[in-house]
């Protein structure tokens, strides 16, 4: 009848939970060399530094030598997209 008294959940969701960053479209590089990426795809930067992927692995901050992110470059057929990734028309005459 009552919730339990300690649970593994969080009870602040991740979308009001200001200390996490996602981020749609990046490269994880383990080495200070470009050459060989350790993840390309979507991220949650978490508060404590550790970063998770899809399907919920997560990447020790310590695994990590540096991260590209790509979510704010527009190009080619992205510049008429919106977020949603649906191609919008310019109405801009």
């Amino acid at each position: 009848m009552f919730p339990p008294i300690a649970s593994r959940d969080s009870i602040v969701s991740d979308d009001v939970n200001p200390l996490t960053e996602a981020y749609r479209d990046v490269v994880i590089y383990d080495e200070p060399v470009d050459d060989d990426p350790l993840y390309e795809g979507p991220i949650v930067v978490h508060a404590n530094g550790w970063i998770e992927l899809e399907g919920n692995r997560l990447l020790s901050p310590s695994a990590v030598h540096h991260i590209d992110i790509y979510d704010g470059e527009v190009t080619g057929s992205r510049a008429e997209r919106d977020d949603s990734g649906v191609d919008q028309p310019d109405d801009r005459e």
